[in-house]
């Protein structure tokens, strides 16, 4: 498995008196020899480690570790790898123990005994290469950066130290020693034999003085300390439910990238935020993230910066800004793989402005260089991430990377049109519009339950059906939840290979300005272009959009063309999708509902952002009620199939 450079060498420090361990092992065995999901956790390490490409693995045993070589000796005859038992004779430390054995040239990992972990090598040998150093500290994000050690790295390399134990007055980055490193032959030389020494309070602190110097790898794989009896039970609910190996950087998974302001924390306009006591967190911020990250994807945040062009903030100054929002949303078990920033501006003016990043760059929204520095660093899978952005600016970075852009309502709530870059040529829509960040992320996390019905439907139909596009009509009531559903199905057939086009009648409801008092809803919605809206598409052609923005109820600057040359299927998504004018032409009709009670609460949350005040949206609700719903509600006699999304997040 090796080329040149590969980590052939690996020390397993397994010593020490098992003291947080006991209330497990009984004081019968030695803590590396604990199962963890019926496997001794020396032997998973081993294992990972043997098909990583070492070949030699030394193991430093301490209390009970006699029983240790036993154990092992099987397991590198089966493995067909070098294991050597070492016990010590007296505690030396987590640093120190390493100085009784000889020296062996070539890098060298050390893992600490009570760590479940899977990661790849491959990939750390390379960064080592790119980043020479005496030691190489395996860092990542966890759950509890307030009460951990931190490191605190420039490009790439170490330039401080916190531990855990001594007082900060701010919050840094969430970037923890992972219990793993790679050493070099210098590392081991800056030990002094005999001499007891801890990595974290002796060693490492020790090199820095020194100047030598040490890398920072920082990874979103799995590496987990069991040594307690709460986190051994975490441990095994991981293995058993496949989260181990599932994110090795060998395995493609997909991301969700987050934006900052105005959707994990609040927009507190002007300059942006300057001082991390501005960070407040949007409700339920830290539950989505945590609910995404436990879900597979990766957790990754996209984030303008100007005010670091501007001069407002220092690089240190955005390092505890933005540590105070990770660790907020950590207090709630949300955990974010990478924070990607851009710290450009392209206008001059500021008073004390930093010249050399007041730039037209690729970087800053709708720039989608951060979402590709991401695809490059981090094993995503394309076709099935998405970006949450409460600006349209968000919408746009995602239209470029070519993936899925869903829009929240808090912060700007994508009504920052006027501050679109002119250079831009249209101003792009999100797939859908949420409440919430949570809201999103429980989509993102449940499409495929939810749309997974009607597109195995679908697929069954397409090998029968006439020649040209499938039609599909999604319709119902306001806010039962027709577009959640339509685009979820959008989502399973696009991702399953089948070329499908999803066409949203709102783009062609009458604005405001235009309607008059008598219109009925079929009027208002433009019912009557629906026909030639339906046999342009039979005939495979092409429509133009001439698009309405929900937020203003007006008419915006410009269309959408609808291209169904290519569609297999096309979803209609609208109250009407199956109005009587163009049911007999489309091949299948769903029609979604709700309790009354779920939509007046959608209703108020809708009107709400559009601007509506509770009185004048429980108006409007009482006239939908009277003119809207009757004739909606016709659709459902006709229909192939009614669903209910009481569920479903909007």
């Amino acid at each position: 498995m090796g080329s040149e450079g590969t980590i052939r060498q690996a020390i397993i420090i397994a010593g020490g008196l098992g003291t947080r361990a006991r209330s497990m092992t009984g004081d019968a065995i030695p803590k590396a020899l604990l199962p963890l999901g019926g496997v001794p956790i020396i032997l998973r390490q081993i294992r990972v480690l043997a098909r990583e490409g070492v070949q030699h693995v030394r193991v430093l045993g301490g209390h009970l570790g006699s029983q240790l070589e036993p154990a092992l000796d099987p397991e590198a005859e089966k493995l067909g790898i070098k294991i050597e038992v070492f016990v010590e004779t007296s505690p030396l430390g987590t640093a120190g123990c390493l100085t009784t054995l000889d020296s062996t040239a070539g890098d060298v990992l050390i893992v600490y005994g009570d760590m479940l972990f899977d990661i790849d090598l491959a990939a750390l040998a390379r960064h080592r290469h790119q980043f020479p150093a005496a030691l190489t500290i395996i860092a990542h994000p966890n759950d509890h950066p307030r009460t951990s050690d931190l490191v605190v790295q420039k490009s790439g390399y170490l330039q401080r130290l916190l531990p855990r134990k001594t007082p900060r007055d701010a919050d840094w980055r969430n970037l923890v020693p992972a219990g793993l490193y790679v050493a070099s032959d210098q590392f081991f030389e800056a030990l002094v034999p005999g001499h007891t020494a801890d990595m974290i309070h002796d060693v490492i602190p020790d090199l820095l003085e020194r100047s030598i110097p040490i890398a920072i790898y920082d990874t979103p794989e799995y590496i987990r300390d069991t040594g307690s009896p709460n986190r051994h039970a975490a441990a095994e609910e991981d293995l058993r439910q496949d989260r181990v190996h599932a994110v090795h950087l060998s395995v493609r998974r997909p991301a969700v990238f987050f934006d900052c302001d105005g959707v994990l924390n609040e927009d507190v306009g002007g300059h942006g935020i300057i001082h991390p006591d501005q960070v407040k967190l949007i409700g339920r911020a830290g539950k989505a993230v945590r609910l995404a990250r436990e879900a597979g994807f990766l957790t990754v945040a996209v984030t303008n910066r100007p005010q670091v062009a501007k001069g407002l903030l220092d690089e240190s100054g955005l390092d505890h800004v933005l540590g105070r929002l990770e660790a907020d949303l950590a207090e709630d078990g949300g955990v974010l793989d990478r924070i990607y920033f851009c710290p450009h501006h392209p206008d001059k003016g500021f008073p004390n402005e930093i010249p050399e990043l007041k730039i037209n760059c690729a970087c800053r929204k709708p720039g989608d260089l951060m979402i590709r520095q991401a695809m490059t660093e981090l094993p995503v899978e394309k076709s099935k991430s998405v970006i949450i952005g409460d600006s349209l600016r968000d919408i746009g970075a995602a239209r470029k990377a070519g993936i899925w852009a869903y829009g929240v309502r808090t912060g700007y709530g994508l009504r920052d049109e006027k501050s679109y870059p002119a250079a831009e040529t249209d101003i792009p829509r999100a797939d859908l519009v949420f409440d919430t960040v949570y809201d999103a992320v429980r989509f993102q996390c449940g499409y495929q339950d939810i749309g997974e019905g009607l597109s195995g439907a679908i697929h069954q139909r397409l090998p029968r059906s006439k020649a040209g596009p499938l039609l599909v009509g999604i319709c119902g009531r306001s806010r039962s939840g027709k577009s959640t559903f339509a685009h979820a199905v959008e989502r399973m057939l696009s991702e399953s290979g089948r070329r499908v086009l999803r066409l949203e009648l709102d783009r062609w409801i009458l604005p405001l300005e235009y309607r008059r008092p008598d219109m009925t809803a079929e009027e208002r919605n433009r019912v009557e272009v629906y026909p030639e809206i339906v046999g342009t598409l039979r005939r495979s052609g092409q429509v133009e959009a001439p698009g309405y923005e929900a937020a203003s109820r007006g008419q915006r600057k410009d269309t959408t063309t609808y291209e169904a040359r290519d569609a297999e299927v096309i979803l209609l998504d609208g109250i009407f999708a199956g109005h009587r004018s163009i049911r007999e032409d489309v091949d299948m009709a769903v029609f979604v509902e709700a309790s009354q009670q779920t939509l007046l609460s959608r209703f108020h949350n809708f009107y709400a952002w559009k601007g509506l005040t509770a009185a004048a949206t429980d108006g409007l609700w009482a006239s939908r009620i009277q003119d809207e719903w009757p004739k909606i509600d016709l659709q459902r006699a006709s229909a192939d199939i009614v669903i209910n999304l009481e569920e479903a997040i909007l």
